[in-house]
């Protein structure tokens, strides 16, 4: 189906159907750049929380918590500083599977340190797995009462999953994904004291720290920022080529240039 349309000297003729797909093409591109500019603000308020939070006095865990409701729980205290006295036992660890470091495949090992408010969920760091997934490595937990020090980690999203999976059934458990809000009933039956909602990574220079190198994101600004001006980019390039094949505009420019 064929249209023609004349603007003054300038003629517009074409396919329906082309210039539906190239509006949809379009309104797609501009689209995924303004995503792109929202995740880029994301980043920015992400790394600003931190930076404020930094200056924060580090309190024991307990302390946060209230019984405010659980998104305004989460939002106060993400990127909390805390320290306690902690307590560990030997058996009382989750492992993360599927966590890379540097191209080697192993774990997070998340440990449900003792404290006066219950079990507290640390993420000691990343520890080296078999690469035939043959065993599980054994972690060596902290012994005696330690001091940690840490941040509080609140994930920006859940994970999409078809179904979240069940709770362990039983300590040390490797797990795929982590959902302390489902597990935390669970977990707190296993070990016989409750467990704090969040988990704490521990501070990268603590001498109880496995390989913790907790990035504050994991794409910075600037580079949802370039991701945006290509899109955009891409948006405008399919601008300019409609412009040319759908209208005499090049025949309009060319007989210009020959007056001048």
């Amino acid at each position: 189906m064929q249209f023609n349309r004349s603007l003054g000297p300038l003629c517009i003729s074409g396919d329906v159907r082309a210039v539906l797909a190239g509006l949809i093409l379009f309104a797609l591109l501009m689209n995924l750049g303004l995503w792109q500019l929202g995740r880029a603000g994301e980043k920015s308020a992400l790394e600003s929380r931190w930076e404020a939070r930094a200056a924060m006095p580090a309190v024991a865990p307990g302390v946060l918590l209230s019984d405010a409701a659980p998104a305004e729980v989460a939002a106060a205290l993400a990127d909390r500083q805390v320290q306690w006295q902690a307590v560990f036992r030997s058996n009382d660890y989750l492992l993360l599977d599927n966590r890379l470091h540097r191209g080697r495949p192993g774990y997070h090992v998340i440990a449900l340190a003792g404290s006066d408010a219950g079990l507290i969920p640390v993420n000691l760091g990343w520890l080296a797995g078999d690469p035939s997934r043959r065993t599980t490595p054994t972690p060596t937990l902290p012994e005696g009462r330690v001091v940690i020090e840490g941040r509080i980690y609140v994930p920006s999203g859940t994970p999409l999953m078809m179904q979240k999976p069940e709770p362990p059934a039983a300590l040390p458990a490797t797990v795929q994904t982590l959902y302390w809000d489902n597990w935390q009933g669970s977990l707190a039956a296993l070990s016989g004291r409750t467990v704090f909602p969040f988990e704490v990574r521990i501070q990268p220079d603590s001498p109880h720290a496995l390989v913790a190198e907790w990035a504050v994101v994991n794409q910075s600004p600037s580079k949802h920022i370039g991701y945006a001006v290509q899109w955009f980019a891409m948006a405008a390039v399919l601008v300019i080529i409609g412009l040319l094949r759908l209208t005499n505009l090049r025949t309009l420019l060319s007989g210009n240039r020959t007056h001048d």
